[in-house]
């Protein structure tokens, strides 16, 4: 499997090479042409090159090496024998020589059409070594002999933009301390692409083992740090290789990329699994619309599960690799993938999307626009439907090396990615945290969470229940989601502040109302939810009913809890209901008893405008004679001040 850490370092390289070739390819060419215009040799060095040349083109290259070697203790100042030579020692990737070569030839003929390659490989060394300044400076004398508008004059336009904003970079680093997870997390040579839950509390990532089987991990945090990773599942590793995963916000629903399996479409294709209790599903492939012949990779999945980023080549993109996302709709089928556009992809590759918590910032690889060598980590923004112009998030984030499968917590205030530059001497690619810099968390709106456990009231089983998630303010549904079918617990990403209210159901049962507010201090909410039984003199409260002070008319926002209401007793024609007002304390008995009698009367009318027969619904009105708490407070007073529904 072409997993994202190896698989990106080697389809960068590879790039690299077929650049370089066609760059030494080039040089060769221009080499012949201009042979013949170089100062005359002495005789016996003329003898040498000859040979030496014929031994080039019969690829003896150790033969052609030594002849070319003699050349120069006769002619030490032979331009296109250090030429020839830095570019056989090029071939032999012998770094030290081809620039002693290369480095000879340009000082002999810095002018020359044909030292354009020379000066590229030049700066391109320096450039990798993270020598910004000395790199701008030989890639911009190979760009004035590259032909105008050629591909190697854009390769290495490109180059010298990178090298001045790497100098830039260096110059205003971000405020960074890289901390690895730890021999425990990073068990492997080779560990990478981190994800987690919305809470923080479990981390899944890829590595890869000794015999090169690439699996899915999944670890959780207890109170001295992270536990000891596990396999993910036996149902999701097999013997073939497994990896690049993505997780939804409450953990329950997995996508990863799988290659050259018997139901794929394509060389890599992507795969989803959910999650009952402690058990994962057999994975199914995401099927023709998502995978295509081609290749496809490196989800992520937005934090409800709904919406799916991914990498790929496939046909109708703007370049090698780029980042598409496909929406599931109301079928629960994904649609057609869409492209994200030129303000993320470029016409190189885009790699490793990963979309944040708060369903609109989105961090991703890339090698097409300038940065720091490699694969940088950008970021965009997206405002309605459009993304905004993606920019390279920074150093020492970025580095010469390839940064890919950056994870950012749902708070915004830390970040996990796999760092390759740091543990050189070992070659190992292990996962790091950091806390984000305030240059970039100023820019991500955090995520916040409801999470909890729905379970029977009476006997406290856990319930499989459906749960709707509506924003108070503007009345509109924001999520639905399902509690866990075998421990009844549920986690929800909450992306606005303000009030929001839940709706949970579940046939046998009466429907549930809450509400409760988020605010900029709170990173979640904590909801244990009990359900009542469809049972005689069983009580609800109407948590979403809202008047005015003193009066009995419904507020606009009480729509969404009637409709709930309504259709509960449609779903359930033969349970009748009393509807009954309370209120607080405040002013007189007998205001409060009619008050309170309109109020639920109010609700009964709403219910019988929606098709619920009139005998089915009984209003009364309590006053202030039935108070669930006591009136010696603000936040008692309005638990007191309700509309509850009874089972008759």
């Amino acid at each position: 499997m072409e997993n994202v850490v190896t698989n990106a370092q080697v389809h960068e390289h590879s790039l690299m090479q077929r650049a370089f070739f066609v760059i030494l390819l080039a040089s060769l060419i221009i080499s012949k042409r201009v042979t013949a215009q170089e100062a005359p040799l002495s005789k016996k060095a003329r003898e040498n090159y000859e040979k030496a040349q014929k031994a080039w083109q019969g690829r003896q290259l150790p033969e052609a090496i030594a002849l070319f070697e003699k050349v120069l203790e006769q002619e030490p100042k032979s331009y296109d024998t250090h030429l020839r030579l830095g570019q056989i020692y090029e071939l032999q990737k012998n770094r030290d020589l081809t620039k002693k070569h290369y480095s000879a030839a340009v000082q002999l003929k810095p002018a020359s059409p044909q030292s354009a390659a020379a000066f590229h490989w030049l700066g391109r060394y320096h450039f990798d070594s993270e020598r910004y300044d000395s790199a701008q400076v030989y890639l911009e004398k190979s760009f004035a002999l590259f032909p105008v508008k050629s591909s190697l004059s854009r390769l290495t336009e490109k180059l010298i933009a990178s090298s001045k904003f790497a100098q830039n970079a260096i110059k205003n680093p971000l405020s960074i301390q890289k901390i690895s997870l730890g021999d425990t997390i990073n068990f492997l040579h080779t560990q990478y692409f981190p994800v987690a839950t919305a809470d923080d509390e479990t981390l899944i990532f890829t590595g890869l083992t000794e015999n090169r089987d690439e699996n899915i991990y999944i670890s959780h945090r207890k109170q001295s740090g992270w536990d000891v990773p596990e396999e993910i599942s036996k149902a999701i590793n097999t013997t073939n290789n497994e990896g690049t995963c993505s997780v939804s916000a409450d953990g329950r629903t997995l996508v990863f990329t799988a290659c050259n399996r018997e139901d794929g479409y394509g060389s890599c294709d992507l795969y989803i699994s959910r999650k009952e209790g402690k058990e994962w599903s057999a994975p199914l492939n995401l099927g023709q619309t998502v995978n295509s012949r081609d290749w496809e990779s490196q989800p992520s999945l937005s934090a409800d599960g709904h919406t799916l980023y991914f990498a790929s080549d496939r046909k109708g993109g703007l370049g090698k690799r780029d980042i598409w996302v496909t929406t599931m709709d109301q079928k629960k089928q994904w649609t057609e993938p869409k492209n994200l556009g030129a303000a993320i992809n470029s016409a190189d590759d885009e790699n490793a999307p990963f979309i944040h918590a708060n369903g609109r910032t989105l961090f991703y690889a890339s090698n097409g626009f300038p940065g720091m060598g490699g694969l940088d980590i950008f970021m965009s923004q997206q405002m309605d439907t459009v993304w905004s112009q993606s920019g390279n998030i920074g150093y020492p984030i970025n580095t010469v090396a390839d940064q890919v499968g950056l994870f950012i917590a749902s708070d915004g205030q830390k970040a996990y990615y796999t760092d390759d530059n740091s543990d050189k001497k070992s070659g190992r690619s292990l996962i790091y945290t950091f806390k984000l810099p305030e240059t970039i968390k100023e820019r991500i709106v955090p995520a916040r969470y409801a999470k909890g456990k729905v379970f029977d009231k009476k006997t406290a089983a856990p319930l499989s229940t459906d749960i709707d998630l509506y924003d108070l303010k503007t009345q509109q549904k924001v999520g639905a989601f399902t509690s866990d079918s075998k421990d009844g617990s549920f986690l929800t990403v909450l992306n606005n502040g303000g009030e929001y209210a839940f709706y949970v159901s579940k046939a046998g049962y009466l429907f549930k109302s809450l509400t409760f507010s988020v605010s900029d201090t709170t990173s979640y909410v904590n909801l244990d939810i009990p359900l009542e039984p469809i049972e005689k003199d069983r009580v609800e409260v109407l948590n979403n009913i809202f008047f005015k002070t003193g009066e009995y008319n419904l507020d606009e926002k009480s729509k969404v809890e009637l409709k709930k209401m309504a259709d509960f007793l449609t779903d359930n024609k033969t349970v009748q209901i009393e509807i009954s007002g309370h209120t607080d304390d405040v002013g007189s008995d007998s205001e409060n008893m009619e008050l309170s009698r309109r109020r639920a009367q109010s609700v009964q009318q709403y219910l019988q405008q929606s098709g619920i027969a009139a005998e089915r619904i009984l209003a009364k009105g309590y006053g202030e004679t039935k108070p669930v708490a006591p009136n010696d407070s603000q936040e008692n007073r309005q638990k007191n001040r309700r509309i509850e529904w009874r089972i008759r």
